[in-house]
Order: C-alpha cells, then sequence, then structure tokens
C-alpha cells in the first residue's frame, strides 16, 4: 500500500521538486482548490519560508548531543522517547504477555474462561484503539495522556484492592478484578495505546524525524522487554502490591505531562520549530499560565508567525522575480 502513498510537500520541496510540491500540497488541501488558490499559495510559501531558515542553520548529531542546535533537536527526542516509556510503565505489557496466566494462577479462573475471557479483552481493546481515531484529534494530545494515565492509575487501584481481599470472597473480588483489568485495556486503548506513536511523530522536526523515531522506538522495546521480565517474578513474589506499582506511576505520568510536554494538536512542523527555537523565550517547564503550550487549538501566536513567514517568502518570490526580469531585459539589449 504504501507505494500508493504522496510524498510529502515539505520532503519535495527539501529536494527542490516544486512542481510536484506545489500539487502534492494542493490535493492535501482538497481535490476542489486551484493551483493558484490563496490557500494553497500561502501554505506553499509557510512552508518554503520554514525550509529556507533550516536551511541556514543545519545541525549535526553532535551539536544535538552537545545542545548547540537552534530548535531544541535534543529536548523533543527526549520527549518522544518519554512517551513510549510512559506508555510501557502505565503497565500495559505487563498484562498483555501474562493475562491468560493472571487470570488463572492469581485470580484461579480455569484455563477455558481465562482463554474466553482473554479474547473478550482483545475485542473491547480492539474497539477502545479504534475510538483514538475520533477521539486524538478532537480532544488533544496531553489531555489523552493524563486522563488516560489518572483512570489507568484508579484501574490498577481497584485491581490492587481486588486481589488483596481476594481470599475473603474469591468469586466476587475475582469479579471485580477483571472488570477493572478490562476498564485498564479500554482505557489505554484510545489513550496510551495511540498517542505515544502519535507524539513522537509530530514533535521531533523534520530533520530530527528519523533519528526521533529511533530513538522512541527502541525505548519502547527496551522497557517493554523490562516489564515483561520483571512481571512474572513479581506477581509470584509480592502479589497485589505489583498492581500497585503500576498504580504509582501512572499517577507520577500526570505532572510530567503537564510540566513537560505542550501540545501538537493542530500545529505544523513549522508552529513546532518555532515553540522550541532557543530565541522563543519559551521554558523548559510548561508554566500553569501557558494556554499556547497546554491548549489543542492553534495559537494565535503560531498564525502571526506563519503570516511572517509567507510574507517573507512572497518578498523574497518578488525579488527573485525582479532579479530575473532585470537579467533578461539585459540580455536582449
Amino acid at each position: 500500500m504504501l507505494q500508493f502513498l504522496p510524498d510529502s510537500p515539505r520532503w519535495l520541496l527539501l529536494r527542490d521538486r516544486h512542481e510536484e510540491a506545489h500539487e502534492a500540497l494542493r490535493r492535501y488541501l482538497g481535490t476542489n482548490l486551484d493551483r493558484n488558490d490563496p490557500i494553497v499559495l500561502n501554505e506553499l510559501a509557510s512552508i518554503s519560508g520554514a525550509l529556507a531558515i533550516e536551511r541556514k542553520t543545519r545541525i549535526n548529531f553532535k551539536d544535538v548531543i552537545l545542545r548547540k542546535d537552534r530548535s531544541g533537536h535534543l529536548k523533543r527526542m527526549l520527549l518522544g522517547c518519554g512517551t513510549q516509556f510512559m506508555q510501557q510503565f502505565g503497565g500495559i505489557n505487563g498484562l498483555n504477555y501474562y493475562f491468560p496466566t493472571i487470570l488463572e494462577n492469581a485470580l484461579g479462573m480455569s484455563e477455558l474462561m481465562a482463554r474466553i475471557l482473554t479474547g473478550c479483552n482483545a475485542t473491547s481493546y480492539a474497539i477502545s484503539s479504534a475510538m483514538a481515531f475520533w477521539l486524538i484529534d478532537r480532544v488533544g494530545r496531553r489531555s489523552l495522556m493524563m486522563n488516560g494515565a489518572f483512570w489507568q492509575f484508579f484501574a490498577y487501584v481497584m485491581v490492587a484492592i481486588s486481589v488483596a481481599l481476594l481470599s475473603h470472597a474469591p468469586s466476587q473480588w475475582g469479579a471485580v478484578a477483571i472488570t477493572f483489568l478490562f476498564f485498564y485495556y479500554a482505557i489505554f486503548g484510545f489513550s496510551w495505546g495511540m498517542v505515544p506513536w502519535v507524539y513522537q511523530a509530530e514533535v521531533n522536526s523534520l530533520q530530527g524525524r528519523v533519528p526521533g523515531a529511533a530513538a522512541a522506538t527502541a525505548t519502547n522495546w527496551l522497557f517493554g522487554f523490562v516489564c515483561t521480565q520483571f512481571t512474572p517474578v513479581a506477581i509470584k513474589n509480592i502479589g497485589y502490591r505489583f498492581y500497585i506499582i503500576f498504580a504509582c506511576f501512572n499517577l507520577a505520568f500526570i505532572p510530567i505531562v503537564y510540566f513537560l510536554y505542550p501540545e501538537t494538536a493542530n500545529r505544523t512542523l513549522e508552529d513546532l520549530d518555532d515553540y522550541f527555537d532557543k530565541d522563543s523565550g519559551n521554558p523548559t517547564i510548561i508554566p500553569i499560565s501557558s494556554k499556547a503550550a497546554k491548549r489543542k487549538q492553534r495559537p494565535i501566536e503560531a498564525i502571526e508567525a506563519e503570516q511572517r513567514r509567507i510574507a517573507a517568502a512572497m518578498n523574497d518570490g518578488v525579488a527573485k522575480s525582479a532579479t530575473t526580469m532585470t537579467h533578461v531585459e539585459e540580455v536582449s539589449k
């Protein structure tokens, strides 16, 4: 299917394939738009202006590590890796790989019932994951991560309580534990299951997207491995306290997201480049009063910056046209 996907207008402009970029952008913005529609031309000018700035400030990997670049590539990469770390230590793979075993050994289910419940849980998880496509732009990345972490915390607390009281009334507390395990999966499906993969792609610049994606994916697999290794040992040795560990992690993720993670919904790559620029004045810790970094609507500052880029690109285009015309006139003389 990938061969049928169009190239990014930004990528095409980066390789000086302007006509193809123009057409790709027109198709992206709407097939009913003409190539010379102001919407298309303004967006093209905005992207061209941002790329011109990027070309003047190219960086290498050493500069990124030493934090000498202008665009905060290291911070952006770490934010992407952080979402993957939080996804894993939110507890998903601790349950995913051992769900039938937990149902049998910890909750006393029969092998057949454990398989049936695992299948039902997978169906519920698939449905909740599909909801993410509808929610992620309407609610925003930050809100989904924070609310997801809170409800995952709540689910793990209830599972821990249920497992701790299991010996008093096995069938009743077993049912409560299973209910909240299902609840956890449903919440994870439309929040932390989807958002980290979207966020790490959006937060990195075009230059840093490939290494950023590689680092984030490596983080996911590394800490997924860690979680799956200690899960069976922890369940066997500390019982219900195992679930409290993940509950605490989820609770800790709420302030981490609130104070460190700017919203990326409804932002262009250029908006985020401006936000992370070292001269932007934006602090590492997001202030409580900062609406631009927290709301899902595109900030006024980003719109104004785009208008300035468009104007600069238009002026540059006019200047180049004038130079070309002068050159032609001189040759004709």
